[in-house]
This record gives structure tokens, C-alpha cells and sequence, in this order.
């Protein structure tokens, strides 16, 4: 059966939304939208879920959730205060939000195909600026080509990101998921490779065992003083098995230190892209399909018709 992709998209996914205070002006509302736009294919016949979290990529938190049944959750904390207006187009309108910083992700769940491949995500940053509140500073930044791959098994790919901060600076993270457990939450990734940062220390590479000795993270240059690569965030996976299939986050941040930047877990976003495996151990050989064969042809009636 073919599997339908969903694929979400928000504007301004590298920036941050700023509700920036007017007490001085009788007429402001403090009101803010986070667009986010979909795509599915092939196309389920259900409308999917619609969910809205906040929090970082590892501690999030559902602010809005929309049923394909039609039935609307929304948090305690934002009641009256949040909004969807479509189904197609879930743009989150957001009142009298006066969180310092967080984090907002726009979630579609293909409900007839509720995996890896059924469930994709988006996410823009929020800050409020209050009087003597600061600005955010050195974003962080994540492009990712989200074309699916198809790739046959023990071939290699390559999926190629890109972002801020480079070099020794960055702490990149590639997870695969997610995965649903038996208590229902489908928030369980599995960190494929990460990177920590080498700002002030040495830099530490940690892959999954699933994946030993098949991943790497592309380099560009050396540091002339220690020897050691520069990474990029590009990832390669050699000897593809039927188990690699499914749906790799690339995710990029600066240290958590507040050297580097004031926005710390919350300067983290993500984007997914879908590899699919073509196994020809799983194909129907020759010997596996049904073969029609011919009645044969009864002679006699027409022997009889010739006046034999």
C-alpha cells in the first residue's frame, strides 16, 4: 500500500513572534498569530488532528488539539485565549500571551496513517518584550530539504541541513520518530547521532547502537590549532536497512550558557525529512505471483461443426 507523507510548514520557522508591550496605548490588543500550513499525500479521507504544543523539542506541553470528529481541547491556562479558525490553513491566534520566552509547534497527524510518516511538525519561537525587557539574541537557525528519499536497501543517503551556529559552536542533533508507546504518547524519538558543542571543551560525537558505524556528520575544514574537523549538520547513513525507514529530525543549537545566547532550550527548532526504504527482499518474486493458466482448448464441438 502506498504511504501518505504529511509534510507541515511554518513561515518564519528561524525567527521569533514578539508581543511587545503598550501600556500607553488604550486601543492595543495583545494579540499574535503563528501561521502553519500542510500538506498530506495521498490524501486521507478524514480531516487530520490538528495540535498546538508549546515548550522545547524534548518538554512540550498541548496548548490546542482539533479532532477529526470535530471535538476541541484546549489547555486550562489558555481558555478564551487561543484559537484555530482552519482546518486547512491552522494559523494559532494567541491573547494576552506575556510569557517572557517559549516555544510554539504546529503538529498534523494523518489519523489512517498515525506513525512517523502520518506525523510531522513546525515550530516558531515566542518572546514577550515588557518594559526593560531584553531582545532575543543569536538565533538559532535549522534548514532542512524536507523531499522525501527513497533509497534501496544497502544503499547510502544523505540529508543535507544547514544552520546556525557552525563549527566547533553548534550542538547538532539528528533523532528518528516518533514512535508511539503502549500508554498512548507519541513523543518517543531516538537520537540517531549528536554532537555536543566544543565551546570551552572537547567536542563528543554519540550515535545510537541501531546505527553504529553507518552515520556521520559531513565536515568542512579542520581547526589548524587542534587538528580536529568542523561539522556541519549534514547527515549520511551507509548500508540502509528496511528498519531506517521513517521520518529524521535535523535540529542545530548554540551552547546553553548565556555566553552565547539568552533564548537557551527555547532557540531549539527542528525539521523532518522521510526516507523510504525499497527492500527487493520483499518483493513479490516471480515464483510468489498467480499465474493464470489457459483451459484447454476442447476440439471435439468443433470438429463436429466441420462435419468430421
Amino acid at each position: 500500500d502506498a504511504v501518505s507523507i504529511t509534510t507541515v510548514t511554518v513561515p518564519y520557522h528561524n525567527y521569533f513572534v514578539l508581543a511587545a508591550d503598550r501600556p500607553w496605548d488604550p486601543t492595543w490588543v495583545n494579540r499574535v498569530e503563528i501561521g502553519c500550513e500542510y500538506n498530506i499525500s495521498p490524501a486521507p479521507a478524514t480531516p487530520p488532528t490538528i495540535t498546538w504544543l508549546r515548550g522545547t523539542f524534548a518538554d512540550r506541553e498541548v496548548v490546542y488539539k482539533w479532532s477529526p470528529s470535530g471535538e476541541v481541547y484546549v489547555h486550562p491556562e489558555f481558555a478564551g485565549r487561543v484559537s484555530v479558525e482552519s482546518r486547512t490553513r491552522p494559523t494559532l491566534v494567541l491573547f494576552n500571551e506575556r510569557t517572557w520566552v517559549d516555544r510554539y509547534w504546529c503538529r498534523v497527524t494523518n489519523e489512517e496513517q498515525p506513525d512517523e510518516f502520518g506525523t510531522d511538525e513546525e515550530s516558531c519561537g515566542f518572546w514577550y518584550v515588557g518594559i526593560g525587557y531584553d531582545l532575543p539574541k543569536l538565533l538559532a537557525t535549522v534548514n532542512l530539504d524536507k523531499t522525501p528519499v527513497h533509497v534501496e536497501t544497502g544503499g547510502t543517503v544523505q540529508l543535507n541541513c544547514t544552520g546556525v551556529p557552525g563549527g566547533r559552536m553548534a550542538t547538532i542533533f539528528w533523532v528518528k520518530g516518533p514512535s508511539c508507546t503502549q500508554g498512548g504518547s507519541c513523543d518517543s524519538y531516538e537520537t540517531v547521532i549528536h554532537k555536543s558543542s566544543g565551546r570551552g571543551e572537547t567536542e563528543t560525537i554519540t550515535v545510537s547502537h541501531n546505527f553504529a558505524g553507518r552515520v556521520s556528520l559531513a565536515t568542512r575544514g579542520v581547526n589548524f590549532v587542534t587538528g580536529d574537523p568542523y561539522y556541519t549538520p549534514t547527515l549520511t547513513i551507509t548500508d540502509i536497512r528496511p528498519s531506517d525507514a521513517g521520518r529524521y529530525w535535523c535540529s542545530i543549537n548554540y551552547p546553553d550558557d548565556r555566553y552565547s545566547s539568552n533564548l537557551g532550550p527555547w532557540n531549539r527548532g527542528a525539521q523532518s525529512v522521510v526516507i523510504l526504504v525499497n527492500d527487493p527482499v520483499t518483493e513479490p518474486t516471480c515464483a510468489d505471483r498467480r499465474t493464470e493458466v489457459p483451459a484447454p482448448r476442447r476440439l471435439f464441438p468443433v470438429l463436429h461443426l466441420l462435419g468430421w
